[in-house]
């Protein structure tokens, strides 16, 4: 999933993964729904399957060490180059220059204009769910923006099983924040989820060895999940969503 906040154009984006990589567009709505129209269509123009509206982080958290260190953006982000640069500014400011007023209504002008499914990213409620389909969206994305947020908030596994429930196998749902094992992708799949989405390690993995470190990850991930699977008597995937995880107490 590509970000409005990638430092990439999503031209380069899409020359880079090229057709084995299909991209999905994580949208930080502007203010100005004439950019918010021209955005989508260059997304949709360069290959995304779906727009993942991004609904939980419409400030920035207080986040005491960037200020402390003085931490700006260092590059800029071409994709939403019409209402903001990127460069030199906080993360608050960066935040803060998208729209904070979102409503059911931002789902139905994405659907609209883009004929893509939506996935309304950062639900944790069964209320946002109920609001969220009734205003079409194609599918749910529970995560809490990895914790980086709301200080205090609810982990976002705590809250998938609540959200599973209300989606009730209506649209897909998508899971993240803190999936850092296969057997993390083996609980979230088991407590609802139908894609687990990676995020931090992957970044650890470029950082440290490039290319090789992604792959290094994600044959991590495949490996223990596998493993998992075989001990725990499933096969599949759709044999995982059958098993009933039990709270464990000596933990």
């Amino acid at each position: 999933t590509a970000s409005s906040y990638a430092s990439c154009t999503l031209e380069e984006i899409r020359e880079a993964g090229g057709e084995k990589a299909p991209q999905w567009f994580q949208f930080y709505m502007s203010k100005d729904n004439g950019i918010n129209l021209d955005i989508l269509e260059v997304a949709k123009r360069n290959g995304a399957k779906a727009i993942v509206l991004t609904a939980d982080a419409t400030v920035g958290g207080n986040r005491e060490t960037d200020r402390r260190n003085g931490f700006t953006f260092p590059l800029p982000m071409p994709i939403v180059q019409a209402y903001q640069s990127g460069v030199g500014q906080t993360m608050d400011a960066v935040y803060k220059s998208s729209k904070q007023k979102l409503s059911p209504k931002d789902v139905e002008f994405i659907a609209a204009h883009s004929d893509l499914p939506v996935y309304v990213k950062g639900v944790q409620s069964e209320e946002d769910v109920y609001r969220s389909l009734e205003s079409g969206a194609g599918g749910i994305w529970v995560s809490n923006h990895g914790g980086r947020q709301l200080d205090g908030g609810p982990a976002a596994f705590d809250s998938l099983q609540y959200v599973a429930e209300a989606v009730d196998k209506r649209v897909p749902i998508v899971f993240d924040s803190g999936v850092r094992r296969g057997q993390h992708v083996f609980k979230a799949i088991a407590s609802g989820a139908d894609l687990v989405a990676i995020g931090r390690p992957v970044i650890y993995g470029l950082s440290l060895g490039g290319s090789i470190g992604v792959h290094q990850v994600f044959d991590f991930f495949k490996t223990e999940l596998e493993m998992v699977m075989q001990l725990a008597g499933t096969q599949t995937v759709e044999d995982i969503k059958k098993i009933k995880l039990r709270e464990n107490r000596f933990i």
